[in-house]
């Protein structure tokens, strides 16, 4: 197709890719004047008759997927996939780790919805997924995805006519599971596989299992060879490198079982570990997970004082603010706000990319750096507010609030 020409009332106006499953294009919805994707299939799967009712009906089943993470499909014309647009580059690495933990996070949200329909993806990778100017992951292209058979009737196996019986090898080579590359029947489990080979890209920068001049040569590498977990940064947490070790086992049987478990352990695994890969052990580890707790009952005892010590009439505040580049997004604790609701205190990085604490009045256009909190985490206010507790070291530490020498607060001891 070329531009100009239609496809029901919708005007095609750029070729954007083409694969084995057809060309996509983008094409402007003229009656709801929006920009849309257009998948048109190619001739060999058009004009098979059992192939497009079994198309559509699993359409359907795609379609339901109505998850702020995957791209919406809006509806079918003439054999064609009405798409949602995503404006948005690929994903790819190398980026830094909190970032690579939250577009994992929004990649398993998505592949959760998904599974919850019995929608298997099976061709997870990087050019399948974007990432919006917002920082928004979309997974894309459905088009190998199996429809579990307990979500459909019976003899609507696959959206790909049909091409998944024993020895049939459907996806992309560098991201297949194990079982996937050698032709078995594959389940959910292959794309947690796929999200771990992604996850690790996403760390180091570079493919997996590219390795080799052939598909053939891909294959075999997925098939015999061990991830190289020296690739990963050094700051990689401990619970990410698990995580990855538990999604890329080439056992299905010992495979991470639901990519739910995978959205858990981004969100809790972290619980007072130092990020990098081996741990803490013996007296290290007793502190960091003191520190953990002391941090916690801080607080929350913060905002018990706060909450019931503040006039019942304040009113309700909706705060937006651009805290700047220099930024760091954490873990657990990135910001927090004074008791009175005048300051803000979040992490950033400096110029010799140390993490420090700096504070700002919401009055205020310009932050001040907290001079002698290189390393600091988790901030948080005293109940008073003329403090800034944080933690740093294996100790909690305090500062006044408008700068001054870092205290120790509590000691962090076996």
């Amino acid at each position: 197709m070329s531009p100009g020409q239609t496809i029901a009332h919708y005007r095609i106006t750029a070729k954007l890719g083409e694969g084995g499953m057809g060309a996509v294009y983008r094409a402007t919805d003229t009656k709801l004047n929006r920009e849309v994707a257009i998948k048109v299939l190619p001739d060999a799967l058009a004009n098979d008759p059992d192939y497009v009712a079994r198309f559509q009906r699993e359409a359907q089943v795609l379609a339901s997927l109505n998850h702020p993470n995957i791209a919406i499909i809006h509806g079918i014309e003439q054999n064609a996939i009405v798409m949602e647009l995503v404006e948005g580059q690929d994903l790819k690495g190398p980026v830094p780790v909190a970032t690579a933990i939250d577009f994992a996070r929004q990649i398993t949200l998505a592949l959760e919805a998904a599974h919850e329909k019995g929608v298997i993806h099976r061709d997870l990778k990087p050019a399948n997924i974007k990432v919006t100017a917002d920082g928004v992951v979309k997974i894309l292209d459905f088009g190998l995805a199996k429809v579990a058979e307990s979500s459909q009737a019976e003899g609507s196996a696959t959206i790909s006519m049909g091409m998944t019986r024993a020895g049939m090898i459907l996806g992309t080579a560098a991201y297949m599971a194990p079982e996937q590359a050698r032709g078995k029947p594959v389940d959910k489990r292959a794309d947690i596989w796929a999200f771990g080979v992604v996850l690790f890209e996403m760390l180091t920068g570079t493919a997996l299992f590219a390795a080799g001049e052939t598909v053939t040569d891909i294959i075999a590498a997925v098939v015999t060879r061990e991830p190289d977990w020296s690739a990963l940064p050094a700051d990689t947490p401990a619970h990410i490198r698990r995580l990855l070790e538990r999604c890329l086992r080439k056992d299905p049987k010992l495979r991470l079982r639901d990519i739910g478990e995978a959205r858990i352990a981004l969100d809790e695994g972290h619980t007072g570990k130092n990020a990098g890969a081996t741990g803490h052990t013996g007296k290290n580890a007793g502190a960091t997970a003191i520190a953990g707790i002391m941090t916690l009952v801080a607080i929350v005892g913060g905002w018990l004082a706060w909450h019931y010590s503040r006039p019942t009439e304040r009113p309700l505040m909706r705060i937006s603010m651009d805290l700047g580049p220099d930024a760091v997004a954490a873990l657990r604790l990135t910001a927090a706000i004074s008791p009175d609701g005048t300051r803000l205190v979040y992490l950033t990085r400096t110029p010799d990319g140390k993490q420090q604490l700096a504070t700002r009045l919401f009055d205020q256009p310009a932050a001040v750096p907290l001079a002698g909190t290189d390393g600091a985490s988790d901030p948080f206010f005293s109940a008073d507010g003329q403090w800034i507790g944080y933690v740093a070291g294996g100790r909690i530490m305090r500062i006044p609030a408008q700068g001054g020498a870092p205290l120790p607060a509590v000691s962090a001891r076996r």
